[in-house]
């Protein structure tokens, strides 16, 4: 079993959640880095070979074997400690309020959400704590629907269920889900999907951090279909360990008449939204697929 495969099979959720629910955090941060350090060594992974490879493209191919090393560390370590924060309070409300700050975008989203005033596709980037960042904007008073991975693992359906916040639907992709998005959007409502993981088997038609790359434009097509715009999401986290969520501006979705173009054309100018914010965050970006699969030989070892 590849190292990916554990940490994403229900057994390595188990073990994560129990190890957060039972370890303070003076001793669950420092367990979480040790975890993270010790995934590191097993440098020829899939899990370890894609965050090298998506740190490498990110940084403009320019880091050396040992940069690159430092940064999957980094990455890895940001991680669990994203997921003890998450694992550790996805049932405590104030807690969850605490820790993180949602800017006066998003306050303006809830409003627009409570009165259903404005529909629009919300897309993000795995940047830092975006789990926790779905809960804390749910319990702030968004109401939406969420179009999950249409063939999750085992531990990915724990984590939806670990996503579950009251007013926000939990549906993975499926003809009938994505119909019920285009309802949703017509009548005021919000949708949120991911955006920087690549789709298998899929031709690279889009354009990131300056390479081909086979991401979706699932979110696009529903937003063209639903005539509403796409705003991008983003979490990150400061100096002093806060989490900070915060909304693009609306990217109204162009219309030529040239479906397969402007498909195209739409989603490349969502992804220059998304890049930006990963560029500010580069080792909080926690994509453990090769985005850019063409250029893993070419990776720095």
């Amino acid at each position: 079993m590849d190292v990916q495969d554990l940490t994403t099979s229900r057994y390595g959720v188990a073990f994560a959640l129990a190890l957060a629910r039972s370890l303070h955090p003076s001793l669950g941060y420092r367990v979480a880095r040790g975890l993270a350090d010790f995934l590191t060594l097993f440098k020829r992974s899939r899990l370890i070979r894609a965050v090298r490879l998506n740190q490498w493209v990110v940084h403009g191919k320019t880091w050396n074997a040992r940069q690159l090393t430092e940064a999957t560390q980094e990455v890895l370590r940001h991680a669990g400690r994203c997921q003890y924060d998450l694992f550790r309070h996805m049932h405590n409300t104030e807690a969850i309020r605490r820790m993180i700050t949602l800017d006066d975008s998003v306050w303006q989203a809830v409003e627009e959400s409570r009165a259903q005033k404005a529909g629009y596709v919300v897309v993000g980037p795995h940047l830092s704590n975006f789990d926790l960042a779905i809960k804390a904007v749910g319990i702030a008073g968004v109401h939406a629907q969420i179009l999950a991975f249409a063939t999750p693992t085992s531990g990915y359906l724990w984590q939806n269920r670990i996503r579950a916040t009251p007013g926000v639907d939990i549906t993975p992709i499926s003809p009938r889900a994505l119909i019920q998005a285009v309802e949703r959007l017509k009548e005021g409502g919000i949708v949120v999907t991911g955006v920087d993981r690549p789709v298998p088997g899929r031709k690279a038609v889009l354009t990131f951090f300056g390479e081909p790359s086979p991401l979706p434009t699932g979110h696009v097509r529903l937003a063209m279909d639903a005539h509403v715009p796409v705003r991008v999401v983003a979490a990150r986290m400061d100096a002093e360990k806060h989490y900070h969520v915060t909304l693009s501006e609306p990217i109204p979705m162009r219309e030529s008449g040239d479906r397969r173009a402007d498909i195209r054309e739409n989603a490349q100018r969502v992804l220059n939204v998304v890049e930006r914010y990963i560029r500010q965050q580069p080792l909080q970006w926690l994509m453990f697929y090769p985005v850019w699969p063409h250029l893993l030989p070419e990776v720095p070892q």
